[in-house]
């Protein structure tokens, strides 16, 4: 059969088409090989599959070992790397891909250098990798209870709590196997509410232990999807639990379990006190022990007893009324914090008074009579003139006679014409000052009080009894302290400050008021006194300023001769004047130290002693050299080193 010369051309062109997409078919196709190999040595086989791969390799030192493979499949390079993960894998090795570069490592250690699966979704299932699946309704922990006897020896899986997770490490198909599983097994269960009354246990002790038994489940601190809430309801003994299904059912047979009659019906310890005071600490915890067990209708029987010469606590109570006690104790006997309060009272007190007048007399003894002439009106010039008139006084004795500034001028003549004359101007002036420091040492919110005077007898009464014809005065009298008095209550706050309830007292018996005669022996005692109660607020070490009060008395007087002493300018001859003015300030400073351990205590002594020691120092020759204070302990043994 002929053909046209243009279709014969259309032919070869068809003919070199086909001939030349079959060569490119061909060309397309990958090569493939088929492995045996006989007890061929491991590493010659690393070796080959690296050749075919293309692949890096590093072997550990210890893989070692010889393989046998029998294979009449034609495998691509992906096969034949699938092939070489499973020889491995049988010999108890594996292959670790990361970054380009595979490690050949025993599987007990290949097991800590996984790569994550979610970051390689490509590697095989014989690869070794370690995932991380997230548990949204089951806790991780039961997860892992439940997929642990699926994991191989060489294997690893761990919970993290938080965030509920789950880690593997194993190979790629067994772990995509168990992520299966966990999907199953992670649904959602409901949450449900449920009261449990209990009989015979109480319920703060029930919570207590739970808690404890599973403290990241149970109770306040819980975590996690199965967490359960647990309530405590005093008032009818029963307990709220609120959480999933499951958990919910299994802490119910729990707490059945805790709900069983005490065993023991109580128990008596002896509870020594380190710091507190075991009649005041006994009066709190029976206060606190009867309201709780009246607001609660608790069962629970309890007996505290101060034994103060021991300064103990004998309890009996049960077992769990007794933990409670014990824990009360050991918070209420804690060491008391002290406090020193040191003060300083400051009395001054400022005199002035101006003393003018003339005093003169005059007597003349010569014949019978006696004229005398005298203004009288101080006592000066009285005792010049009887120190002048006695036969065996000297004028030196005279002059012995003016106590205060004065201008005198006498003549004696026994037989005649005597007189004498006196003239004062006197301006005195005087300044007293007190300064009082008195310090006392006390514990906290307890009352302290010092006391530097006397105790002064005070008349209440009187009356008369008789017996057999004859009277007996009686004097009834009530003693009183008379002096400076310190009375203070401090009251610790937060950050140091210190709250002082402060009575403050300065008080004398005034002597010019004094009076005792024959008829009445006892006299009636005046007193002067200045007070302040107050309550203040000062900073750990601070001098704080309580009051002050300011006295000022003024007294006039005028002593002169009637009718003469009127007299324009000529009167003052006749006249004294005596003008006094007395101003009296008391003035009280406090300051607060905190001492809240031995080492403050110890501190604030040695500095008092010290102080004491500059004294007696003080007293000492100036050229005596100067000697270190001995230590404080001499003090008791009655030497002096």
């Amino acid at each position: 059969m002929t053909f046209p010369v243009h279709k014969v051309h259309l032919i070869r062109v068809f003919a070199l088409l086909c001939l030349l997409w079959v060569s490119a078919v061909a060309l397309a196709q990958e090569q493939t090989w088929k492995i045996n190999l006989k007890n061929a040595d491991i590493n010659e086989f690393v070796a080959q599959v690296a050749a075919i791969t293309g692949k890096t390799f590093v072997v550990d030192p210890r893989v070692k070992g010889k393989v046998t493979v029998i294979s009449n499949a034609s495998m691509d390079t992906g096969g034949i790397y699938e092939l070489f993960l499973s020889v491995l894998r049988v010999h108890g090795f594996a292959a670790i891909e990361n970054e380009g570069v595979v490690r050949v490592q025993q599987q007990t250690l290949a097991k800590q250098s996984g790569s994550p699966l979610d970051n390689a979704p490509e590697i095989s299932g014989e690869q070794l990798v370690t995932r991380v699946i997230a548990a949204q309704y089951v806790d991780s922990a039961e997860l892992v209870k439940t997929l642990r006897p699926m994991i191989p020896q060489y294997g690893h899986i761990a919970a993290v709590t938080n965030p509920n997770v789950v880690i593997i490490s194993d190979h790629a198909e067994n772990i995509v196997r168990l992520q299966t599983l966990i999907k199953r097994i992670d649904v959602p269960d409901e949450e449900q509410i449920s009261v449990v009354a209990l009989k015979d246990a109480w319920v703060g002790t029930v919570v207590e232990l739970l808690e404890r038994l599973a403290p990241e489940q149970l109770g306040r601190n819980a975590k996690g999807p199965q967490r359960i809430q647990i309530i405590a309801n005093e008032r009818n003994n029963s307990l709220v639990l609120r959480g999933k299904t499951r958990p919910v059912a299994e802490v119910k047979k729990l707490i059945a379990q805790l709900d069983q009659p005490a065993t023991a019906t109580g128990a008596t310890q002896v509870i020594r006190l380190a710091h507190g005071d075991a009649k005041a600490v006994a009066e709190v915890l029976r206060g606190l022990t009867e309201q709780t067990s009246t607001e609660a209708n608790s069962p629970q029987k309890v007996s505290i007893q101060a034994d103060e010469a021991l300064n103990a606590l004998v309890v009996k109570a049960d077992p769990a009324a007794m933990a409670e006690v014990l824990d009360l104790v050991r918070k209420l006997d804690v060491r008391r914090t002290q406090v020193l309060i040191e003060a300083a009272i400051v009395e001054i007190s400022l005199d002035d008074s101006l003393n003018v007048g003339v005093d003169f007399a005059a007597i003349d003894q010569e014949g019978s009579a006696t004229p005398l002439i005298s203004t009288a009106l101080g006592p000066t010039l009285a005792g010049i003139l009887a120190a002048l008139t006695d036969p065996d006084s000297t004028p030196i004795a005279a002059a012995a006679a003016l106590t205060q500034p004065t201008l005198a001028v006498a003549k004696i003549d026994l037989d005649g014409f005597s007189f004498g004359a006196v003239l004062q101007a006197i301006s005195t002036s005087s300044n007293a000052n007190l300064l009082s420091t008195p310090s006392i040492l006390t514990l906290d919110n307890e009352e302290a009080k010092i006391l530097v005077g006397q105790e002064v007898p005070f008349r209440t009464g009187s009356f008369t009894t008789t017996t057999d014809g004859s009277s007996n005065p009686f004097t009834t009298i009530q003693r009183q302290d008379v002096g400076i008095t310190l009375t203070v209550t401090p009251h610790i706050h937060e950050g140091n400050a210190v709250r002082l309830k402060v009575a403050q007292e300065v008080s004398s018996v005034v002597l010019s008021a004094l009076s005792v005669s024959a008829a009445d022996p006892f006299s009636d005692v005046v007193t002067n006194k200045r007070t302040i109660d107050t309550t203040v607020l000062a900073e750990d070490r601070q001098t704080i300023v309580l009051g002050g009060l300011i006295q000022d008395d003024v007294q006039m007087s005028l002593r002169k001769v009637p009718l003469l002493g009127d007299i324009p300018l000529l009167g003052k001859l006749f006249r004294r004047t005596e003008d006094t003015r007395t101003r009296r300030s008391l003035i009280v400073f406090l300051r607060p130290t905190v001492l809240r351990d031995a080492a403050d205590v110890a501190e604030s002594t040695d500095r008092k002693y010290q102080s004491v020691w500059e004294v007696e120092i003080s007293s000492e020759p100036k050229n005596a050299p100067p000697q270190p204070a001995p230590p404080i302990e001499g003090l008791y043994d009655g030497r002096r080193e």
